[in-house]
């Protein structure tokens, strides 16, 4: 995929989510930077009127902001949810139905949080950074995240046996089979 098109995914995600009703905190911006024409070329942003005019790049949203608490989490201070700081996954990854357990039996940090879950298909993506890729994501706070799949806890309506996860290599978000080994990343907190 190229990274036109990853851009492209990054914006279409970016207006998606900002249109979704019910979020009760503001995602933060997709990192979109360049503007391009119609057949992938970076432009100077054009102004209202202009072709091409109303690109992701165009509009500024929150920055993302993030706090390490010093012990194993992260604080999105968009959004409020705290972030398992590592993925602490062994190298195969983990089926849903154990993505789950895992974020269900999770006791973090030395505070010792108990109240951890596999986040949704939108609060995975809120960590996305969609203006770079391989990873997508602020490896300040989030090091030696895998450029892979990560399970979100939304099932496809279409089809239970089908999971939502978002790929950290290029951010797009993607359904596959509840028996697959993705990795996980586990959230507590959020509306």
């Amino acid at each position: 995929m190229s990274k036109r098109w990853i851009m492209v995914w990054g914006a279409l995600w970016g207006l998606v989510l900002g249109a979704m009703p019910g979020l009760a905190y503001q995602l933060p911006d997709t990192g979109q930077t360049q503007c391009y024409d119609d057949v992938g070329n970076v432009i100077t942003c054009p102004s209202p009127g202009e072709p091409f005019y109303g690109q992701d790049a165009q509009y500024a949203g929150p920055q993302p902001a993030y706090r390490d608490n010093g012990n194993g989490t992260i604080t999105d201070l968009n959004t409020g949810l705290m972030w398992q700081k590592g993925d602490s996954q062994n190298d195969v990854g983990r089926t849903w139905q154990e993505a789950c357990d895992y974020c269900d039996s999770l006791v973090l940090p030395s505070g010792g949080y108990s109240d951890w879950r596999l986040p949704n298909r939108r609060e995975l993506m809120s960590i996305a950074l969609y203006g770079q890729y391989n990873p997508t994501i602020n490896t300040t706070y989030f090091p030696n995240c895998r450029s892979s799949y990560y399970w979100s806890s939304s099932t496809n309506a279409n089809d239970p046996d089908l999971a939502w996860s978002v790929h950290f290599s290029l951010g797009y978000v993607y359904s596959s089979s509840g028996t697959y080994a993705y990795y996980v990343r586990c959230v507590r907190g959020g509306p």
